[in-house]
């Protein structure tokens, strides 16, 4: 049966832009529409979804002038951006607690910001991803038992997406203010810690900035977003193309994995010019290279009777409405996206390229198959109204004894899922690598980001594979659980989708043999 969507949704524009208001010394706000999924799933999932980054720290600073200054570099950190200092009392509430006094702020960051030594800054990151997160913390790695020394940030993703990098960049900057030797006590000022001051730069939920900056919508806009959105959740019933579970996943133990296979610098500019000559997006283009390796490594059987390769990814509010546009004090939106899902059909696209004109063929028909997912801005809709029922659904199933999969239901795979995270650089970060350098030529002390990368804890049984760059290199992590797959079999998978992806963009030696690892390189 067809789900209505309520009506009217938020016709009225709310005259308070802001939806964080004062109670007592907090500032709350509910969670609303994917906040709400995410945040049940962090909680009843085992921690799915958490976030976690590294960054490792080039400095002339010595480890002694680090350890004095971190504390009061995360709190100027959560001055600049206040979505560090939320927490969430309940499922369906986030709160930020205003700092009337210094003690307050130093409790708060000798709560939040750790130091680790005699450690690697990988290390940590593994070990945060491997367990489910409690509060916030930043974890400054010193005195490394091998490498350079880092920072380790352990985020929920419930209010937060890709804004992790101007979050670590932001510490990474302070640890080289001098101010910050005075610690906590020696830079609070309480008149920074306004309603006034902290609230406009709070996030605002995707669902606020939908009823702001969008035209009312139509009874007829809502119902055809709440039949894309029916579309969606119908192709998890469709037998798909996927990555099958171990056998023995329901007995198997936990072990959280982040890995990273990149490609060197001059094969990621290689890939940019021709994804822009040929009018191909990048996530398509992945997406092809994804497919092809899955569907090729493993086929289906005769009685899977898949006829398609459902995909799924995040889609990103940017591409609906301004999620930047904070002028009018709303706050920005950290967490702008929403799930989203297309079915490519192996009757009308090969989903077991091996050419590169073949692999460039699947990746037109899954870009023409992801636009018309993703037009309407209306799904925002749908997804506000749904999110507590979603919500709840989460629960019920972590506590429901497993069901057995339905006949001809490739229910013991894992279904291809991509998340784009964009470049990790920006002005600021390129002018931080000119000034480290000339203060150490100088002789003065300074700090900048000399490598970043970002993974998390993915509980699902399913792999992420989660595509970044950061300044000129291009790569992708698998994020998954050797619970349901294993480490040997999912690095080789993850080969071949580069080998794939090189063949697309050209950067594979002779267009149509076998596929090699080249110069891609995986950081174990």
């Amino acid at each position: 049966m067809t789900t209505t969507i309520a009506e009217p949704y938020n016709i009225t524009r709310p005259h308070s832009v802001s939806e964080w208001k004062l109670s007592g010394t907090c500032l709350v706000r509910p969670l609303r529409g994917a906040e709400l999924l995410v945040r049940s799933s962090e909680h009843y999932c085992d921690g799915n979804f958490n976030l976690t980054t590294k960054a490792t720290i080039s400095s002339t600073l010595t480890d002694a002038q680090l350890l004095r200054r971190h504390q009061a570099a995360w709190y100027r950190t959560r001055l600049v951006h206040p979505v560090i200092g939320v927490h969430f009392p309940t499922l369906e509430q986030a709160s930020y607690a205003l700092h009337q006094t210094a003690s307050e702020a130093k409790q708060w960051t000798q709560q939040t910001c750790l130091v680790e030594t005699k450690t690697t800054v990988n290390d940590v990151y593994l070990a945060r991803s491997r367990a489910k997160m409690g509060a916030i913390s930043m974890t400054l790695v010193l005195d490394p038992a091998r490498g350079p020394r880092g920072c380790v940030l352990n985020i929920s993703h419930t209010l937060m997406n890709a804004d992790f990098f101007v979050i670590v960049q932001e510490y990474i900057a302070q640890l080289g203010n001098t101010e910050n030797e005075r610690g906590v006590e020696g830079i609070f000022n309480p008149t920074l810690e306004t309603v006034q001051s902290i609230s406009p730069r709070l996030p605002q939920s995707l669902s606020n900035a939908y009823t702001r900056l969008t035209p009312s919508p139509t009874p007829q806009d809502l119902q055809d977003a709440m039949h894309a959105y029916e579309r969606a959740q119908a192709r998890w019933t469709r037998p798909s193309i996927g990555i099958p579970l171990h056998p023995n996943h329901a007995r198997r133990t936990r072990h959280i994995q982040n890995k990273t296979i990149a490609f060197e610098p001059s094969e990621s500019r290689a890939a940019f010019s021709f994804l822009k000559e040929s009018g191909l997006s990048l996530t398509a283009a992945f997406f092809a290279s994804m497919v092809a390796a899955i569907a090729t490594r493993y086929p289906a059987t005769p009685e899977e009777q898949i006829d398609g390769a459902h995909l799924c990814f995040p889609v990103h509010g940017r591409r609906r409405l301004d999620t930047d546009a904070t002028e009018d004090g709303a706050g920005p939106v950290r967490m702008p996206i929403i799930p989203c899902s297309a079915w490519v059909s192996s009757h009308e696209a090969d989903l077991t390229p091996t050419s590169q004109k073949g692999l460039m063929r699947l990746a037109a028909q899954i870009s023409r198959a992801m636009n018309d997912e993703v037009s309407s801005p209306h799904v925002i809709a749908v997804f506000e109204q749904l999110g507590p029922e979603m919500a709840r659904a989460i629960a019920d199933a972590s506590t429901a004894p497993p069901e057995p999969p339905a006949a001809g239901c490739s229910a013991a795979r894992g279904r291809p899922t991509l998340t784009s995270q964009g470049q990790f650089s920006n002005a600021r970060d390129r002018l931080a690598q000119t000034q480290t350098k000339a203060d150490g030529e100088n002789g003065e002390g300074g700090t900048a980001m000399s490598d970043f990368n970002s993974g998390g804890r993915t509980t699902d049984p399913s792999v992420c594979f989660a595509l970044n760059s950061f300044r000129d290199e291009l790569r992708f992590n698998l994020l998954f659980d050797e619970r349901f797959f294993g480490y040997t079999e999912t690095m080789m998978l993850g080969f071949e989708v580069a080998g794939l992806f090189r063949r697309l963009v050209g950067i594979h030696g002779d267009g149509d043999g076998d596929v090699s690892l080249g110069s891609v390189r995986a950081r174990l």
